[in-house]
């Protein structure tokens, strides 16, 4: 395992706010996460931290590096189905970090901690349809692709595809 691939998943901290709140503001991140920014200042990325981790139907961990125990992203279950057993999965990673494998790691290290810690037993995804990188990944973890929503987002004014991808983690116990 490379360097970059040398993670951990945890709980929120303080020390965490500033790097969170840059991944919330950078409009390119967002956007490849079909979302829009909307301005976050650290109040904001609290509110939001409390509402990823107090509420009944998400779970959420920062991603940091092993070695110096650095916030570079962060990983959750949103939507949960507690009775089903599932929910949806999101990856955000700072930039700089993408494309040395910490992202697959970081990936890997949550489906099995979703599966063994909470008991779910199926994570489903949206990727948009031109985000290659992310979609290989997520196949090389064993995600199906299972539908495509048509121009189904607007973002600076282009209509983008969504690809609907899942992965039935019970299958790999």
């Amino acid at each position: 395992m490379s360097a970059a691939t040398e993670i951990l998943l945890r709980e929120w901290r303080e020390a965490d706010v500033d790097v969170l709140m840059r991944l919330r503001n950078d409009r390119h991140l967002q956007a490849m996460l079909l979302a829009r920014v909307r301005g976050s200042d650290a109040g904001q990325v609290h509110q939001w931290l409390r509402d990823r981790t107090s509420g009944p139907d998400s779970l959420f961990y920062v991603v940091a590096t092993s070695s110096a125990d650095r916030c570079i992203g962060y990983v959750q279950l949103a939507s949960i189905d507690w009775i089903d057993r599932n929910g949806d999965l999101g990856i955000c990673l700072a930039p700089t970090e993408q494309g040395h494998g910490a992202g697959t790691r970081a990936s890997e290290l949550a489906v099995e901690a979703f599966r063994k810690t909470w008991g779910i037993r199926k994570i489903s995804l949206r990727v948009r349809s031109d985000n290659l990188r992310a979609i290989r990944c997520y196949e090389l973890m064993g995600f199906a692709h299972c539908g495509v929503q048509r121009r189904h987002v607007n973002l600076d004014g282009a209509w983008l595809d969504v690809v609907l991808m899942e992965l039935f983690v019970d299958d790999r116990a």
